[in-house]
C-alpha cells in the first residue's frame, strides 16, 4: 500500500514539481497552497506525512507546525501526530531550532535534491510508523542504498561523490533501460530545459562512476549508448552488452 503524502508551499510550481516527482516514485500525493488549504485537506483526508514548505511571513512554518501539533482550530485533532518535514528558504540555525521545537521531524533547506528528500522522508515514516523501509536496490551483487547514500559490492563500500551515487541511483531505479542525458540533467542535476543544455557533464560522472565500480569489481555494468544515454545492466545481460534490447555498448566517457 502506498503512503499518502501532503505537500503544502505557497509556491505553486514547488507544489506540483515536488507532487508530480513523489507521486512518480509511488506515493498518493495530496496538495495545499495556503494555510486554510492545508487544514481543509488535514480535516478531509488522512496524511501520512506532511512536507512543510515555505509561507509568507517570518516564522510561518514554525507557528503552523504549533498549531497543528496543539490541535488548534482550523487543525483537526486527527492530525495532530502527523509527521512533518520542513523544506525551507530559511535556512538559518534559528529557524531549524524553532521547527524542530515546533514539532518538525526533519528539516531540509532549498532547493531540494529529490534522492535525499525520498530518503529522508522514508526515514520518517520508518520511525513513526514502527516499520523499516527499505530503500536498497539491488542489481545483482551490487547494492545501492538510497538511506544510507552508499553503494556497495558483494558487501563492500564503493566510494562515490553525491553526484556519482545520484547518477547511480537514477539508473538503479529500472536496470537495463537506457537513460537519456536529456532526463539524466533533468532528474539529476536539476535541469529546467536539458534539451538546450550542452554539456558533456552526465559524460564525465558517468565515466568516473563506472572506473569506480570496476575497480571495485562490480565491471561493464555501466553501459553507454552513444549518443543517446545510459543504462545500469543487471548480471545477466551485460555479458552480451544488450541494455534495452538494441544490441550495442561503448564505455562511458
Amino acid at each position: 500500500m502506498s503512503h499518502t503524502l501532503l505537500i503544502a508551499d505557497h509556491h505553486q510550481d514547488f507544489v506540483d514539481a515536488l507532487g508530480g516527482e513523489l507521486a512518480a516514485d509511488g506515493y498518493a500525493t495530496l496538495t495545499a497552497c495556503s494555510p486554510t488549504a492545508l487544514a481543509l485537506t488535514l480535516t478531509h483526508n488522512r496524511a501520512e506525512l506532511i512536507v512543510l514548505g515555505d509561507f509568507e511571513g517570518p516564522g510561518a512554518q514554525a507557528r503552523l507546525l504549533a498549531e497543528l501539533r496543539a490541535a488548534r482550530s482550523p487543525f483537526p485533532p486527527a492530525a495532530a501526530d502527523t509527521p512533518a518535514v520542513v523544506v525551507s528558504e530559511h535556512d538559518g540555525q534559528l529557524a531549524r531550532l524553532r521547527c524542530f521545537d515546533a514539532g518538525a521531524d526533519d528539516f531540509m533547506a532549498k532547493p531540494v535534491a529529490h534522492l535525499e528528500l525520498r530518503a529522508r522522508i522514508r526515514a520518517v515514516l520508518a520511525r513513526t510508523s514502527g516499520q523499516r523501509t527499505s530503500a536498497a536496490r539491488q542489481v545483482g551483487a551490487l547494492e545501492v542504498d538510497s538511506d544510507q547514500l552508499e553503494a556497495r559490492y558483494a558487501g563492500h563500500p564503493v566510494a562515490l561523490t553525491r553526484l556519482e551515487f545520484a547518477l547511480l541511483a537514477q539508473l538503479a531505479e529500472t536496470p537495463n533501460r537506457i537513460w537519456a542525458k536529456a532526463e539524466l540533467l533533468r532528474a539529476v542535476w536539476g535541469f529546467e530545459n536539458p534539451t538546450d543544455a550542452r554539456t558533456r557533464t552526465v559524460d564525465q560522472h558517468a565515466c568516473r562512476l563506472r572506473r569506480k565500480l570496476d575497480a571495485a569489481g562490480a565491471r561493464h555494468l555501466i553501459v553507454n549508448r552513444r549518443g543517446v544515454g545510459y543504462a545500469l545492466t543487471t548480471p545477466s545481460r551485460n555479458g552480451n552488452a544488450n541494455a534495452n534490447g538494441n544490441g550495442e555498448r561503448g564505455r562511458a566517457g
